[in-house]
């Protein structure tokens, strides 16, 4: 399998976090780690130190992401 890790966003289900571990994907929801109540920057941050990919369906992300550089 790939050595790429992923965060999963508030927005997608557990149970599609729990089918991609399944097929041996390094995923983790961000509520794992992060409260419920995280903004999407924290996550983006969370991201970055732990050299993870972002997973969501949110679309403010792509706004952070394009205004951080």
């Amino acid at each position: 399998m790939s050595n790429l890790r992923f965060v999963a966003d508030v927005h997608v289900s557990p149970l599609t976090v729990t089918a991609l571990k399944l097929q041996g994907y390094d995923i983790v929801r961000s509520t794992d780690l992060l409260p419920a109540t995280a903004a999407d920057a924290e996550i983006l941050e969370f991201a970055r130190v732990d050299g993870r990919i972002v997973v969501t369906q949110d679309l403010d992300f792509s706004m952070l992401v394009a205004l951080s550089k």
